[in-house]
């Protein structure tokens, strides 16, 4: 009893410095706790080594319930890591994970809920936190306590709680506070543990000293209560006159309310009957409105019946024309293969008579060689009539060929002319009829 009202009966600063480095401290005193070894110490006495063990093991108690908590006050942010934990926790804990949480979002398909009266709440419509808290958020906690991969995780989610805390201002959550307040108790009772027998007797008498100031401030605490009664038996009596004078101002304060009622009555009364006659105006307007509509309609389907017949009518014309063109087209080919096989026939001709030529010559040219020494003044002049009626032959000839030639090209151009003409009077009467559209 003596140490916890040691414990207890400390000064405000030094809890409140605790308190606040608790989550520094904490750390560095599970790592020294981790280290030490008690069953090193074999010089020790049985019991002192017993002590040890104890303290050992309350430390460790101290410890997971730590962890335990920090994972409960984390639990709201974990949960929204899905991704974190799907690669932490196997398929069968991930299953159990999210049935717990549908239960927990819907308490009333829960089949872990037993309490009846609860249910009737939940049924009216009170959602609370005492009809939602759910005894498989127990198993919860164990399964997510069962992955030390998930330690780490919790302890960033911490210190980033913390650092808001302290940075931003922030008033502190009660898990938070909670955490604080048990990682200190945690450093107490370890400090408490490695305290030695000298030091207990002298907080001892440092408890029994302060038990003696605690005495003394009790009385001037009970004289100030007594002043302080006086001057709230004054403040009551002034309080029931400021409530006379609020009550006064009611009542003046309702008849106003009846009167701005009577006027706001008016208003909406005078508001209805112009809203009555806007909507008769509306409705009048609406029907002029449709029926300008169904002569809008109607003058519509009418355009649009004339619009297609000149539609149907100019691709009729369109087709005729592109038809013709074509049989004048199929013609001026065909035309042309003809005079193509007639300029082929002359080709050979010529070129037969012209092989012809050449062989009389040849001929000629033997002959020459035979009857020179005998006929060459005869032979000489006969060669000479010969060749100037050869000549004049060939130029007839070829003169006849050109002419036929050069008159077919005139006959073509001409055809080629007369045809894009014919093209481009259709193309004018085309473009005239659309800019008429």
């Amino acid at each position: 009893m003596e140490s916890h009202s040691a414990g207890t009966l400390q000064s405000p600063s030094t809890f409140s410095e605790s308190s606040k480095t608790g989550s520094s401290k904490s750390a560095d005193s599970t790592t020294k706790d981790k280290d030490q070894d008690f069953t090193k110490d074999n010089a020790a006495s049985p019991i002192d080594l017993e002590c040890k063990i104890q303290a050992e093991r309350i430390t460790k108690i101290l410890d997971e319930s730590i962890n335990k908590t920090k994972l409960a006050i984390c639990l709201p942010g974990l949960v929204k890591e899905y991704r974190t934990l799907n690669s932490i926790l196997s398929n069968q804990h991930m299953d159990d994970l999210l049935l717990i949480f549908d239960q927990y979002d819907s308490p009333l398909f829960s089949t872990s809920l037993l309490n009846m009266g609860a249910f009737e709440d939940l049924k009216a419509g009170d959602v609370s936190l005492k009809n939602r808290l759910n005894p498989e958020l127990g198993l919860l906690l164990y399964i997510m306590n069962s992955y030390p991969a998930l330690k780490p995780v919790v302890e960033e989610m911490i210190d980033e709680m913390k650092e808001d805390a302290t940075k931003e201002g922030k008033p502190e959550t009660p898990g938070l506070k909670y955490l604080l307040a048990l990682e200190n108790f945690r450093e107490l009772m370890v400090k408490q543990m490695e305290m030695t027998a000298a030091e207990e007797l002298s907080m001892k008498l440092k408890t029994r000293k302060l038990e003696a100031s605690n005495t003394k401030l009790t009385k001037i605490i009970e004289e100030y209560t007594n002043t302080l009664k006086q001057e709230s038996e004054n403040f009551e009596e002034t309080m029931k006159h400021k409530a006379e004078v609020i009550a006064s101002l009611e009542a003046e304060l309702a008849t106003q309310n009846r009167e701005t009622a009577a006027k706001l009555q008016k208003k909406v009364l005078d508001s209805e009957r112009q809203m009555v006659l806007a909507t008769r105006a509306h409705l009048i307007k609406n029907e002029m409105l449709k029926e300008e509509e169904a002569e809008s309609k109607e003058v519509y389907e009418n355009l649009l019946k004339v619009h297609l017949l000149e539609e149907k009518n100019l691709r009729a014309r369109r087709l005729k024309v592109e038809t013709q063109l074509l049989s004048w087209l199929q013609k001026y080919d065909v035309e042309m293969a003809d005079k193509q096989v007639e300029l082929d026939d002359f080709t050979e001709k010529y070129d037969e008579e012209m092989k012809k030529c050449k062989e009389l010559e040849d001929q000629i040219a033997e002959q020459d060689k035979e009857y020179i020494p005998l006929m060459a003044e005869r032979e000489a002049e006969y060669h000479e009539e010969m060749t100037q009626k050869m000549q004049k032959f060939l130029q007839e000839h070829a003169a006849r060929v050109i002419q036929n030639a050069w008159r077919e090209v005139l006959a073509n151009r001409a055809e080629k002319k007369k045809l894009k003409k014919l093209l481009k009077k259709m193309q004018a009467a085309e473009e005239k009829k659309g800019g008429k559209k």
